[in-house]
């Protein structure tokens, strides 16, 4: 699992992540995103569009994170899952747990902020 986050002006956080989500990246989630999500009024959104694969421990990842966010009144958008990430979170229902986009605009969109803003 690679891991790439952007901060660019504005106060968004762009986290792409690219691979397989699964328990061997419990690690690197902890130790790179939990700091992110974790700051006080954080809006951070993850892109999923490059996850291939995601099992029971990926889910708990992403759960970890969200509720992580909620604990500092951060907002974490999932945005670009593909069809296969999208199925896993359609079954289980945590696509209704999630707050979910189908872009990293829409999730600029839903957080209020224009993505040219928060480049600039």
């Amino acid at each position: 699992m690679d891991i790439h986050i952007e901060k660019p002006a504005g106060g968004v956080s762009v986290v792409g992540l690219n691979g397989e989500l699964g328990s061997h990246a419990e690690d690197s989630i902890r130790e790179q995103l939990h700091p992110v999500v974790g700051e006080r009024n954080a809006k951070v959104i993850i892109d999923l569009s490059n996850v291939r694969t995601i099992d029971s421990s990926g889910l708990g990842h992403l759960i970890s994170l969200v509720t992580h966010s909620r604990m500092t009144e951060s907002r974490v958008i999932l945005c670009g899952a593909s069809s296969f990430v999208r199925g896993v979170l359609d079954v289980t229902q945590l696509d209704r747990w999630f707050e979910m986009a189908s872009s990293v605009d829409e999730a600029f969109t839903m957080l209020g902020v224009t993505r040219s803003e928060s480049i600039s």
